[in-house]
């Protein structure tokens, strides 16, 4: 896909990579799973110590995960869609 689409909650695919903020750091997230009821997204983040040593700052990767309900009225900017075996 190369261009990206604007779909409702209950539109969404898994796998569908959407743009959830165009100014925030990590800005995109993956659709891990849907249901009849609600769609789970995910995206990686970094996080940094609040303290540096000679080598720098102690860096720290994790992934947010967080639900959305399939009837929800927010529309979501698909930036990527695959099509999955």
């Amino acid at each position: 896909m190369t261009a990206s689409i604007e779909v409702l909650a209950s539109d969404l695919r898994l796998a569908d990579t959407v743009l959830l903020q165009a100014d925030a750091a990590y800005a995109c997230a993956t659709v891990k799973n849907v249901t009849d009821t609600e769609v789970t997204l995910f995206r990686p983040y970094t996080q940094t110590a609040d303290f540096s040593y000679a080598g720098g700052v102690i860096c720290y990767i994790g992934i947010e995960e967080f639900k959305v309900p399939r009837n929800s009225a927010n529309v979501y900017t698909v930036v990527a869609r695959k099509g999955l075996k």
